[in-house]
């Protein structure tokens, strides 16, 4: 349930802000700012794809039991 919110909240924020964003960068008339609006959301993906090589489970294929602790063992 948790990770459904959290990837809720996260498509909710990018789905509003991103084309508010985007408007705005085109809205300048400057194709420098678009291109630095599409370097920055690369090197956000650049940065999420790192923190996921840190911090991933290799999870494929296995239930959720298998590589959690549950809540309520200690």
């Amino acid at each position: 349930m948790a990770i459904a919110v959290v990837h809720a909240a996260g498509a909710a924020v990018g789905g509003v802000m991103a084309p508010a964003f985007y408007g705005a960068l085109i809205e300048t008339g400057s194709r420098w700012m678009l291109t630095g609006g599409y370097l920055l959301a690369a090197a956000l993906m650049l940065v999420a794809a790192a923190t996921e090589l840190r911090l991933g489970v290799d999870a494929e294929g296995q239930p959720l039991e298998a590589i959690s602790r549950p809540l309520s063992g200690r």
